[in-house]
């Protein structure tokens, strides 16, 4: 698993965390989420055995240009790791027009390239930035609402050349107001869109050619939490992660969501 950490104070710079699920598991770290949290905290000036091991499951990479970190995404197809790298000089307030997205190497936890380009349709610029996800054939896929409905990009990511286009359905109802998170979940083959504290899914080939999309293509969820949902990401079992902020968490759906 793979989380961006981007501490306000850093103001457009943070660091990528990757953690050994797996080994994490085996320690038991995964039901017992206080050991994970105290993994660094010494008790009578070091460190037990467990903490230890727990360490060696985690690693932390060094700081880069992040923008707001919240597009960290996988592609399927290349199992590459790619973001935007969206600064913003204030809330929502992006420091250029120019977009850029950056490849992430797994091992490093830092970019290895990035390829800046703008995005217009019908002569207006359009912002990218804060979601990115990608289909199993490797589509990348983000979504904005400049004010009429949500306005769904398909396209293709590579080292030289970025292209993306706006599928012809505007969603006029949305999940909420605040663009939080866009997930895929390969087993059900449905795009997520995360606003606020609701979810909206449908099936992605409905975005193919004109668009197919009705109002029964649409599963909704409405949560109830306290804290902002930042991200929303699936494993190939179809099983859902969804990222918290404010005291951070992983929740992880208890079947194929």
């Amino acid at each position: 698993m793979y989380i961006v950490y981007c501490p306000t104070k850093l103001k457009n710079r943070g660091r990528i965390v990757r953690f050994n699920m797996k080994r994490l598991e085996q320690l038991g770290v995964t039901q017992k989420p206080t050991e994970l949290r105290q993994a660094y905290v010494k008790h009578h000036g070091k460190y037990s055995l467990l903490q230890r091991n727990i360490q060696q499951a985690i690693k932390a990479g060094g700081l880069f240009d992040t923008g707001h970190g919240q597009s960290l995404a996988y592609n399927l197809k290349n199992h590459g790791l790619y973001m935007w790298r969206d600064n913003e000089r204030a809330p929502r307030v992006p420091v250029s027009s120019t977009g850029y997205i950056q490849h992430i190497s797994a091992k490093t936890l830092q970019p290895t390239w990035a390829i800046s380009f703008h995005l217009r349709s019908h002569g207006a610029l359009i912002y990218g930035g804060h979601t990115l996800t990608f289909d199993k054939y490797g589509s990348a896929y983000f979504w904005d609402n400049p004010g009429d409905g949500a306005n769904i990009f398909k396209g293709k990511i590579s080292p030289h050349h970025v292209v993306f286009r706006r599928t012809n359905q505007i969603l006029r109802r949305m999940p909420g107001t605040r663009l939080q998170s866009m997930g895929y979940n390969p087993k059900r083959a449905r795009l997520y869109l995360v606003s606020d504290d609701s979810i909206a899914s449908f099936p992605a080939k409905r975005l193919n050619g004109h668009g197919s999309l009705s109002n029964g293509s649409f599963e909704w969820s409405g949560l109830t939490p306290k804290r902002e949902t930042e991200g929303l990401a699936y494993d190939a079992s179809g099983h859902g992660y969804l990222l918290s902020n404010h005291h951070p968490e992983v929740l992880v759906s208890t079947t194929v969501y």
